[in-house]
């Protein structure tokens, strides 16, 4: 068995990406789409994936023929994503990938559409302060692009938004089987183990990796930082970002979407 830290720190955690990436492109597979993402695809010809991870709706690009630019600070992971863009139908020619933090982007002034997927900001607040991160983001992107963020919040009565990686519902603090893979799809691996943890306005999730014979293959955890509606409509303003619309969660990831310029 490997195991990454638990640690916040951006290269820690891009160091325990190295290792999850055989095991990300299965656990990303029925991960469900942003419900604003389907209205936006027809008014742009190129997205941004950022950070990609394996890349999360590649397929939704590939029927809309769009240009597709994916970025993360993991090679591996962008390694997976760009394997990933080819089994999606992504041509080669209209896929760009840049091996870059979020903290320090490239150059993304021809993206129409900036995609933050399941709930990416949350993890990277517990390294950068959000408002920091959005600026960056928005000092990277066209006046008219538009940026749509999958979110896990706390709502008015303490409610906190479900998600693949985390079930506000199931008991905190002990181990349990939560996906099924096909093993030459995922490392080897037929299994993820998953314990969750709930502290405060902070989620930390470990994994387990299970081979054929129940082994652990890999083990790691990751750290998330909740945030609520309003919180981050002012952290969007903050950073110069203009109308921030804000759809809750319905058995699911609540969403974001600010225009850089223009209302959205």
């Amino acid at each position: 068995m490997t195991t990454t830290g638990t640690g916040t720190g951006t290269e820690a955690v891009i160091e325990s990406y190295q290792r999850r990436a055989a095991f990300a492109r299965a656990e990303t597979a029925h991960l469900a789409r942003p419900r604003l993402l389907r209205g936006l695809l027809p008014a742009v010809d190129h997205v941004a994936e950022i950070p990609c991870g394996a890349g999360h709706f590649l397929a939704d690009y590939a029927r809309s023929a769009l240009a597709v630019t994916l970025v993360d600070a993991s090679a591996a992971m962008l390694a997976a994503a760009t394997e990933n863009a080819v089994h999606s139908g992504l041509s080669d020619e209209k896929t760009r990938r840049h091996l870059a933090y979020v903290q320090q982007p490239p150059d993304l002034t021809s993206v129409g559409l900036i995609v933050v997927p399941n709930a990416a900001l949350n993890q990277l607040a517990c390294q950068t302060a959000l408002v920091e991160l959005l600026m960056v983001l928005r000092a990277a992107v066209a006046p008219w692009a538009v940026v749509l963020a999958q979110v896990a919040c706390v709502h008015p009565g303490g409610g906190v938004d479900t998600a693949g990686f985390y079930d506000p519902a199931r008991q905190h603090g002990v181990w349990f089987a939560d996906r099924w893979f096909h093993p030459e799809q995922a490392g080897g691996a037929v299994l993820r183990r998953r314990r969750q943890h709930r502290h405060g306005e902070r989620l930390q999730i470990q994994f387990d990796y299970r081979s054929p014979a129940r082994s652990s293959l890999h083990a790691t955890a990751i750290e998330l930082a909740l945030f609520n509606a309003a919180d981050l409509r002012d952290a969007f303003t903050t950073a110069g970002f203009g109308r921030v619309r804000f759809l809750p969660g319905q058995d699911g990831m609540s969403e974001v979407l600010a225009a850089a310029g223009a209302k959205p």
